[in-house]
């Protein structure tokens, strides 16, 4: 499905301060009124619209978005740099006063009140019927999907489903039982109320409804729920699998037909917002070993995200996607610091251990294998961290995993193992096939590993090893900084400020 006009999110900067919500406590009351005039007329209503879309951009691509979702897990231990170390080797300096775990926390809230806000005020204003139902749609998806981050990794969390006005600090913990039904209840709607195409790339569609509906189901363990939407939107959208899984990342090639919701990112620094960073993150330090810093090679290295030997060692010789996936090579570009015998633009020959080299980077904290998928050569220097890919939030192959895994708990693996396999089919390099699973081979472990190999670096990792109770058994097995996890660390400290700042008993999540 490509459609050219792209979503504008760029005029709601100020909508930002809507979203200071009950849950982001502060000692001061920062809410500012926000003139009624604003949400008066169509035009307010729907740069309030952009505004909760906006919000976005601060969970997908940012490196707190990164951290809590691939750091620690069985797939990505930690690379040299960076503070939050402990979130992978589970130290007790992984506590509540963790600035990622509070930045996600409240700009999760910022989203969710401003989509409040706009669903308060949409009713009194004079719009086009269809419009204004559509507006609901896309942001009561939206709502659902700020809670899913929030209950996924606090577990019980605030609920409020009304605009927020000036500091709340007797907001108290809903299940997040409770609360699946109410994200449950916002996607069912979007899903009955938007089409399957739109005008403006970037906004929900039918088919992100079902596709966040399947993941809500699959938390719920509604595994009916989850296989009917997750075929529905298979069997009846618009959406196909490329033909190839480079073609997916290829970077002139984002509004492809497998993008089933993507946050936006633009192309113009002044609109882009943080930008999409990815680049940096997963890319090692090689400016440390005589090589100038270079955007076809990852740009600037944050060395944050460093991937498992497990996950290295995960692909099949015929498996296209473990090309696409790393960059576990490097080119000569500094002529001063070219040895003898090489010349600029020749493979990188790295020394692995005494005597023993190789064309293959080594992957050590340093100098560890890079994830591709975010690159970006668009940036006028290595040094922009502000990337403008597109974050593909929700893919068709996904959803085809979702189907297998759901259609396998419902005892359907013959059904199930379809699926995957086809998920497969298309990672096979021309010419050649993948190994195909049996009905007896298709385990909760399977479908984990083909979410690696298919989904590796794209954020939710930690989410669906948590929610498939592997966590600590596979970060444990896999990531050998991750020797200290334990049961509790399922879950994510409450942040302090959070704490503090309340006047009822605010209760912490157990071992925090």
């Amino acid at each position: 499905m490509i459609i050219s006009k792209k979503l504008n999110i760029s005029a709601v900067l100020l909508l930002g301060a809507l979203g200071f919500s009950s849950c982001s406590l502060d000692e001061k009351d920062l809410y500012k009124p926000v003139p009624e005039a604003i949400f008066s007329n169509a035009t307010g209503i729907g740069n309030g619209v952009s505004g909760v879309y906006s919000t976005l951009r601060r969970l997908y691509g940012s490196e707190p978005g990164f951290t809590v979702t691939e750091m620690g897990t069985d797939i990505f231990q930690h690379g040299k740099d960076g503070s939050f170390k402990f979130m992978d080797d589970y130290s007790t300096a992984f506590n509540p006063q963790n600035s990622y775990l509070t930045s996600i926390w409240n700009n999760c809230y910022i989203g969710i009140n401003t989509a409040n806000t706009v669903l308060d005020k949409i009713d009194a204003v004079s719009m086009d019927p269809a419009l204004k139902t559509r507006y609901k749609a896309e942001v009561r998806f939206l709502r659902a999907n700020y809670y899913y981050w929030l209950t996924t990794q606090f577990g019980d969390v605030v609920y409020t489903d009304h605009e927020t006005k000036g500091v709340v600090t007797d907001a108290q913990r809903v299940s997040k039982d409770t609360i699946w039904r109410k994200m449950q209840e916002d996607t069912k709607f979007a899903a009955d109320n938007l089409g399957w195409t739109t005008n403006e790339y970037g906004r929900v569609t039918k088919g992100a409804a079902l596709h966040q509906l399947a993941k809500i189901a699959l938390l719920m363990k509604d595994y009916k729920g989850a296989s009917d939407a997750a075929l529905e939107l298979i069997n009846n959208g618009p959406f196909k699998l490329q033909s190839t899984y480079a073609a997916v990342f290829d970077y002139s090639n984002q509004q492809n037909s497998e993008i089933v919701f993507a946050t936006q990112y633009l192309n113009n620094a002044l609109y882009n917002g943080p930008g999409n960073s990815g680049h940096a993150f997963f890319t090692p330090a090689y400016d440390q070993f005589g090589l100038t810093r270079d955007l076809n090679q990852g740009g600037r290295p944050y060395t944050r995200f460093r991937p498992t030997a497990f996950f290295r060692n995960l692909f099949e010789a015929n498996d296209s996607r473990f090309d696409v996936t790393f960059r576990y090579t490097w080119f000569y570009n500094n002529a001063a610091t070219t040895p003898a015998g090489k010349k600029v633009g020749d493979t990188v020959v790295w020394t692995i251990s005494p005597g023993v080299t190789s064309n293959v980077a080594p992957n050590t904290d340093n100098m560890h294998w890079a994830i591709k998928k975010h690159d970006d050569p668009t940036r006028s220097s290595p040094q922009d961290l502000s990337g403008f890919r597109d974050f593909f939030v929700y893919r068709l192959s996904e959803t085809y995993l979702i189907a297998a895994e759901a259609l396998m708990m419902q005892q359907k693996s013959d059904e199930g193992v379809i699926w995957l396999n086809k998920v497969r089919d298309r990672a096979a390099k021309p010419g050649t096939t993948l190994t195909q699973l049996t009905a007896a081979q298709l385990t909760v472990d399977a479908i984990l590993d083909e979410r690696a190999r298919e989904l590796g670096g794209e954020e939710d990792r930690w989410q669906e090893l948590t929610r498939t109770g592997k966590l600590v058994e596979r970060a444990s097995k896999y990531n050998p900084n991750a020797a200290k996890i334990q049961a509790h660390h399922v879950l994510r400290p409450i942040p302090q400020e959070q704490i503090d700042l309340s006047t009822n008993k605010f209760q912490q999540n157990d071992g925090y």
